[in-house]
């Protein structure tokens, strides 16, 4: 298993120290967040300094960046603010260019103003599909020109819920650049809390030709809530998620939605 984590769990450390202590865990894939090195998570601007900085140190510790976070609200509703985003999005993915990282992260959105990772009652209508569908026109635009990969995550909270919406949009744009980022946790709700692993295979086969990066991530989930939890603390069947994933996938699965102190009980629940 090629595991890592988001570098974020560590931005409260300097980059080096942080990259230092990601590889002490044995952990050689990250998914790098621009707040690392005491930028905003989506930079107006990122310099050739800095570029050379986290190549170097990573480098240095044999960490492998596996995808560069660019989340933003594709449904955002000001047109000001959408347009500055697409500006520090150009230079998200710019960057994975320049540091050869083949992978940004993105979200596909809520009509939730104050938080994109929140729900909102006209998430899963076609007036909110026609919002992400302008938005992804031109992230894809950006995408293409730098040969950069987006990888979205269907999430319970935004546009993209389930793994058919997630086949809907492929389709629609029949991009090689539009791909997905699974993360089991995140198709789980309380309408299928209580046939997990079928609801995870199911998605993953539907998923298995789309997946370019893996999350693993915990939850506690019953017919009446869902709530996130660190690694090895829910009740997800992780272990056996990720067997069934890597025999279609063999690219990093990265950690997250835990603390630093929540990582040596996750490694040895996953047996690492």
């Amino acid at each position: 298993m090629k595991l890592g984590i988001f570098s974020k769990t560590f931005a409260d450390l300097d980059f080096e120290t942080a990259i230092q202590k990601i590889n002490d865990y044995n952990l050689n894939y990250i998914q790098f967040n621009f707040a690392n090195i005491g930028l905003k998570s989506m930079p107006e601007i990122v310099t050739e300094d800095e570029i050379r900085n986290i190549a170097s140190i990573t480098k240095k510790y044999s960490v492998k960046i596996s995808a560069i976070s660019g989340t933003f609200n594709a449904l955002e509703q000001d047109k000001e603010k959408l347009e500055r985003n697409l500006h520090c999005f150009r230079a998200i993915v710019e960057s994975a260019r320049n540091l050869n990282v083949p992978i940004v992260s993105i979200s596909t959105g809520s009509f939730n103003q104050e938080n994109f990772w929140a729900s909102h009652p006209e998430n899963h209508t076609e007036k909110a599909w026609h919002y992400l569908i302008n938005s992804l026109h031109s992230m894809l635009k950006i995408a293409e020109d730098n040969h950069i990969i987006l990888a979205f995550e269907p999430e319970q909270a935004n546009v993209v819920s389930t793994s058919k919406d997630a086949v809907r949009l492929i389709e629609y744009f029949q991009s090689k650049n539009l791909r997905v980022l699974f993360d089991a946790a995140n198709i789980i709700n309380v309408n299928n809390a209580d046939k997990m692993l079928e609801t995870i295979y199911t998605s993953v086969d539907q998923l298995k030709d789309y997946i370019v990066l893996a999350h693993c991530k915990d939850i506690l989930a019953t017919k009446e809530y869902i709530k996130f939890v660190p690694v090895g603390q829910g009740n997800l069947p992780l272990k056996k998620y990720i067997d069934y994933l890597t025999k279609s996938y063999d690219g990093p699965i990265i950690m997250h939605g835990l603390e630093k102190k929540d990582i040596p009980h996750a490694l040895k629940y996953l047996n690492i």
